[in-house]
């Protein structure tokens, strides 16, 4: 009943909503000058994107909702974007970012008080029917009550939860607004301006929460925020290429998407002799040294205090000190003068600003005096040797990129033991740079960002975040991690308060995600024990109920390997498993076996440091590049107590490896098993 019902209603609405398309599509785009016509060309262009979404995927939810003061029921059908029918000037379609639509998310069916905000206040009243809908190529595909008012609560909310998670995984990372969780659509939804920190565990959705947390105060703060002044940092360019559909497919453009190092290197240091070290290189020698000396003093906020103290003394020295006399046996600007200017007209500039403000008030007072003169010629002359003396007193005040000022400070500190060659800058010193940029050169309105997004931020350093929020119109961030896969121990931090003392317990809300759907129970269960290696460890994941195979530990002899791991390959080829993984501990390991495998294995692919994107099948991989992605398979390979030993590091970096499996994963080793992986 209720399908055929749906049936009829998606048939109608499609039938609107491909009539308007069409309309639009007939009337030719706008592209000349008139204010006017550019307006309505603006709006006919939302028109079409939300059209253009909605013709692919009309609604995936249907909320029944009486109002208080209302005597109707009336049905609510919630999608990616939002449509009117334009002829009756109705609500098609409610996108799923309005007010009306957190109903269907936050109300489980115990709730006493059942209301929304909406922009004309609190909007009372009960639900009838909560309704999710699958659709496919404009064609009824499935239904699913998650609520029915005076029935025992529907276990369809469960079911649709664990059909979505039973899809298998593609190369990319999908939206999830089908199925946001209650705990995840408070976060999204959480109030603009404050710096919202979350530790979630591994599949907990915290990235994919991120994203649609973006979408969504576009939507509420649309009168305040813009999308080119948001940016995300991600850890690096193949997890920027695995989260990159997200946004466009909840109808979002032209927020920047990059790493901190680039963004830095390419937008910030106008030098071309600074060049940033290979990171990957870097890392990538750090994991397979097996060591995890935590030493990151140029990360500390005790760094840039030290930082930003030297820099108001080299600005005070900056100046100079004598006064500004250009014509002989006649008055000029007493150096005292010029230091009120400095520190009382020009307080709250940057050194280069005071520099040209100064310029500026000298050129003036030389253009003054020189009409003191009585023959326009004098004056002509008295301008031409007034400006050329400036030019000398200006050039005492050397101009200095932030490399050089950055030597300089080391170097009065007595650290220059911490100063990289200029072609080798490291990824320590982009904040320090940074931040003497800014001090140095001030922001300018337009570089200030609306929103950011840390993802995996316990491997940012405090000072890294300290710089970020200067360049951040509010304390507006979206930091987001998990301690446990905390892999770049020498970068980043082992606590969330290291974040939340930095922005103040006012203006931070922290979260935690301790919920995963990425896995099954045996494989969250498997890594949860991982996890009791950890010193600092956070709470362990709580998994969805869903049930899978038990994760397969096997002993391998060191000549039976390879054929192991094909014959494992193939047998997850046959279950029909599209992204399958082969992990192992380094890249090293990954080269000594990847020509022979690729020889069993066509269609093998090998993901280094050095890959810009993932392309999905089958992959080998070294265990510290696999953090941030997600395979239906993983096999870990040589899980052993050589490779793994009991160490905090190594800890992380299997919980990691684990992890990244949702429906199978299978452990092997050779020799002695690690013990992280034992019950002893």
């Amino acid at each position: 009943m209720a399908f055929e019902e749906e049936k009829k209603v998606l048939h109608e609405t499609l039938s609107i909503i491909n009539k308007q398309y069409e309309r639009l599509a007939e009337i030719p785009e706008y592209i000349g000058d008139n204010f006017t016509e550019n307006v309505l060309e603006g709006s006919r262009q939302r028109v079409r994107e939300s059209l253009t979404i909605a013709k692919k995927e009309p609604y995936f939810a249907r909320l029944d909702f009486k109002e208080e003061e209302n005597e109707e029921v009336k049905a609510t059908y919630i999608g990616k974007a939002g449509v009117f029918d334009e002829h009756t000037g109705d609500v098609l379609i409610t996108d799923w970012r309005a007010p009306v639509a957190s109903l269907f998310y936050g109300f489980s069916g115990s709730e006493d008080d059942v209301y929304y905000l909406s922009p004309d206040g609190i909007v009372e009243g009960e639900i009838y029917l909560k309704r999710n809908i699958v659709t496919y190529n404009q064609e009824l595909q499935r239904v699913v009550d998650r609520y029915i008012r005076g029935e025992q609560e529907a276990s369809g909310g469960d079911e649709f939860l664990l059909y979505k998670l039973e899809d298998q995984k593609d190369n990319k990372l999908r939206d999830i607004v089908a199925t946001i969780q209650g705990e995840q659509n408070e976060i999204i939804r959480y109030p603009l301006n404050k710096a919202v920190i979350i530790q979630g565990v591994a599949g907990s959705g915290k990235t994919t929460v991120a994203l649609h947390r973006l979408a969504y105060l576009l939507y509420e703060y649309r009168e305040q925020l813009t999308a080119h002044r948001m940016i995300i940092f991600a850890p690096n360019t193949i997890f920027l290429d695995y989260i990159s559909q997200v946004l466009p497919e909840l109808g979002v453009g032209d927020i920047v998407q990059t790493t901190f190092p680039k963004w830095v290197m390419t937008s910030i240091i106008d030098d071309p002799k600074c060049k940033l070290e290979s990171l990957s290189e870097r890392r990538k020698a750090f994991f397979e040294s097996g060591t995890a000396e935590k030493n990151n003093w140029k990360g500390s906020l005790e760094f840039q205090q030290q930082i930003r103290e030297q820099l108001s003394q080299l600005e005070k020295d900056w100046i100079p000190e004598e006064d500004f006399i250009p014509w002989e046996n006649k008055k000029g600007v007493l150096l005292e003068q010029i230091n009120t200017w400095i520190e009382a007209d020009f307080k709250g500039n940057p050194a280069t600003k005071k520099y040209d403000r100064l310029k500026a008030k000298l050129t003036r007072w030389i253009e003054i005096e020189a009409k003191m003169y009585g023959e326009k010629k004098e004056q002509e002359q008295a301008r031409k040797e007034g400006k050329k003396e400036l030019r000398r007193y200006l050039r005492k005040w050397k101009k200095r990129k932030p490399y050089e000022l950055y030597a300089q400070i080391l170097k009065r500190m007595e650290r220059t033991d911490l100063l990289p060659p200029k072609d080798k800058i490291t990824l320590d010193d982009l904040a320090p740079l940074l931040d003497i940029h800014d001090y140095w050169y001030g922001i300018e309105r337009e570089e200030r960002f609306d929103h950011v997004v840390i993802d995996e931020a316990q491997d940012f350093s405090p000072y890294q975040v300290s710089v970020l929020h200067a360049r951040t119109k509010t304390a507006s961030f979206t930091i987001l991690g998990d301690l446990a896969q905390g892999i770049h121990s020498n970068e980043g931090i082992d606590e969330w308060e290291n974040f939340i003392d930095l922005f103040g317990t006012s203006r931070s809300k922290f979260f935690q995600m301790t919920k995963s759907y990425r896995s099954t129970y045996e494989i969250i269960a498997f890594s949860n024990t991982i996890l009791r290696h950890l010193t600092n460890r956070p709470a362990y994941a709580e998994p969805v109920f869903r049930s899978g195979e038990e994760v397969q530990i096997q002993q391998v002899e060191t000549d039976e390997k390879l054929k192991k791991i094909t014959s494992w390959i193939h047998d997850m080829k046959n279950k029909e498993m599209k992204t399958i993984a082969v992990i192992l501990r380094s890249e090293a390991d990954c080269n000594a076996i990847y020509p022979k495998l690729k020889e069993k294995i066509p269609e093998l692919t090998m993901i280094t440091t050095e890959d810009k994107s993932y392309e999905g099948g089958i992959s080998l991989l070294p265990v510290y590049v696999s953090k941030g992605l997600e395979f239906d398979t993983v096999l870990m390979v040589d899980v052993d107590e050589t490779r793994y030993p009991v160490t905090e590091q190594t800890a992380k970096l299997l919980y990691v490896g684990c992890t990244r499996a949702l429906h199978h994963l299978s452990v092997i080793y050779s020799g002695n098993a690690s013990k992280l992986i034992s019950n002893e």
